[in-house]
């Protein structure tokens, strides 16, 4: 017997978790959840059952018929937490298990009020992916074990809540000052898909399966951003076949929310960067609604596969975009997804092994080596796959992949016999063996041209040798083909160049955050120290790790900002979510696995 996830002290052969109930209470002032977690297994079972915790305080273990077991922690091992070793009766089917969340809980964040949008009440939101379940709930925190739920959540009675399940009932809570509410997820998930958030939460029908929920004071621009989400499920129902989940709902996250999106199934979550008032940033939305199929319906079986959930999820995504913009918008997607790829790879080392799809992360936090590599050299994998199969042969072998796995959490091994068995002779001439374990980008890897994307690159070209050049096609260019020029352009430049930059593209009234950034980063390694306020109030207001740790990397690296990062993360900082705040820690300590 063993564990079959390197980030789990799980063991399959002890039996695997089929339901969960959840009975908690939301404590705002002692910032703990509090309550129990019902367990219900596939089988009976007895003897040793081991579990995955971080920063809980387990109370007590019993039956459901009330009779305690014996059980013990672990010693505290760093980013795995501690084992919650259980004795069980002869044949156990369920247990519950009494415990509370501490407020350093990785999976949790608590924001006092003004640190939301609306600044008048508290706000609680779960961020649990890869491995933060554990510290939410004692499960088996693995991707192999995938289970539904049910969830009672006692919130104060002038806030709301919301889960990854079906929109919750309310009912009366255990005091005048509070109320119940009931959710029921019927799909089985695994656990990095548990989420829920509490607080000043208003919503708005956009279509007959859709709802977005924001706080009120972003929920109209959150509406007008998001309107166009119903073509979006269209056209991704043309290439995957129905919706899986009976709905797609999401909701606009306080501005310290870590990731651009979490496809939280039911209840994706987003982060508020995207609402750029003109709808040119809501392709992440259909990144998390791809998911819906690639990564939610079939999974990755651990971190070590991470490229199953994402680099499909970038194919599926530009496949979305080009049925809704045209191809001339995949090849523009598809040329930024190749820079930050190269960028990854410089970062970590051609022959380094993070720059594998199928990854080694025994002993790793996948945290700390979290990158671009699983999603564009991923989806570079996939696109390659249909260009050699062909369009139409290789959108049937999808939907038949997602039937095949349907609801189930699979290995890079599993979907590679798949594939060979399907197309053998196509997978000799890809050679998956060098794609899924070779390091760096094989040469075979596709490259995307259109007549626009190469005018762009002429400019930046053209541009980067001389700040005078003709730049008429600048006022031409939308939001996705100015992230391309601006990522194009060397790293550092000159103070003309970046004064000229910084009129032409009209950046200091730009409300597009991806296009902010990589302008602050150009500006910040070029010593153009005018934008340094409003870089400190960028930093100030989003706490997405996309976009603050290349700034403070950026700040950390440049001499006469280094100690301008420092003060900033000692400003800010406590605002960060716990996931961000140790990625950016690692930066300024000079981490080589930084980003």
């Amino acid at each position: 017997m063993g564990t079959c996830d390197p980030h789990s002290y799980t063991d399959l052969e002890h039996g695997k978790i089929k339901h969960i109930e959840l009975q908690l209470f939301v404590d705002f002032k002692r910032k703990a959840l509090k309550g129990e977690a019902v367990l219900d297994f596939h089988k009976g079972g007895d003897g040793v059952l081991d579990l995955d915790t971080r920063n809980l305080k387990i109370d007590a273990i019993y039956t459901r018929d009330g009779q305690p077991m014996n059980w013990e922690m672990g010693p505290e091992e760093g980013f795995m937490g501690q084992k919650l070793r259980i004795h069980r009766p002869v044949g156990t089917k369920s247990l519950i298990i009494r415990y509370g969340t501490e407020p350093q809980s990785s999976a949790l964040q608590w924001l006092e009020p003004q640190q939301t949008a609306g600044g008048t009440y508290p706000f609680l939101f779960s961020q649990c992916q890869p491995i933060h379940a554990r510290s939410m709930v004692p499960l088996q925190d693995t991707p192999l074990v995938r289970f539904t739920y049910k969830a009672n959540l006692m919130v104060p009675k002038h806030l709301n809540a919301i889960m990854s399940a079906a929109p919750g009932q309310d009912g009366p809570g255990p005091t005048k000052d509070s109320k119940t509410i009931q959710f029921d997820m019927p799909q089985p998930i695994p656990s990095y898909l548990l989420a829920l958030a509490v607080g000043d939460i208003a919503s708005a029908d956009l279509s007959p399966r859709s709802k977005v929920y924001a706080e009120p004071a972003t929920l109209d621009a959150a509406v007008y951003e998001f309107g166009e989400i119903e073509s979006m499920m269209v056209a991704a129902e043309d290439i995957f076949g129905p919706y899986p989940w009976e709905r797609f709902d999401f909701a606009v996250m306080p501005p310290s929310f870590p990731y651009g999106g979490m496809e939280n199934p039911r209840l994706t979550f987003l982060t508020p960067t995207l609402l750029a008032g003109d709808r040119s940033l809501a392709n992440v939305l259909t990144h998390e609604l791809a998911h819906s199929w690639t990564g939610n319906l079939v999974t990755n079986a651990t971190m070590d596969d991470f490229w199953l959930n994402e680099g499909f999820t970038v194919w599926a995504e530009r496949r979305i975009l080009e049925k809704l913009e045209g191809e001339e918008t995949f090849s523009l997607e598809a040329a930024l997804g190749r820079n930050s790829l190269k960028q990854e790879i410089e970062r970590f080392g051609e022959d380094s092994p993070f720059t594998c799809l199928k990854n080694d992360l025994k002993g790793i936090n996948p945290d700390d080596v979290y990158s671009q590599v699983p999603y564009e050299k991923g989806f570079l994998f996939v696109k390659l796959a249909e260009q050699t199969i062909g369009r139409e042969e290789f959108d049937q072998f999808v939907k038949r992949y997602m039937n095949r796995f349907r609801f189930m959490s699979i290995s890079t091994e599993t979907f590679e016999s798949y594939f060979r068995h399907c197309f053998p002779e196509a997978s000799e001439t890809i050679d998956l063996d060098l794609w899924f374990r070779g390091t760096g980008l094989p040469d075979n890897a596709p490259v995307f041209e259109s007549e626009k994307l190469n005018a762009i690159l002429a400019l930046a070209k053209a541009f980067s040798e001389d700040a005078t050049c003709e730049l008429g096609l600048l006022d031409q260019l939308n939001a996705t083909e100015t992230q391309v020029f601006l990522s194009e352009l060397p790293q550092k430049l000159t103070e003309n160049h970046c004064r000229v930059l910084e009129e032409k593209l009209n950046l200091k009234e730009s409300g597009n955050a991806e296009i902010l950034c990589l302008w602050y980063g150009i500006a910040i390694y070029s010593g153009y120290h005018s934008v340094l306020d409003a870089v400190s109030s960028f930093l100030k207001k989003f706490g997405r790790m996309k976009f603050l740790k290349p700034l403070f990397k950026a700040l950390h690296e440049t001499a006469t900002t280094k100690e301008l990062a420092a003060d900033l993360f000692d400003t800010y900082g406590a605002s960060y979510h716990p996931i961000a705040r140790g990625g950016l820690e690692n930066i300024l300590k000079g981490s080589a696995q930084a980003s």
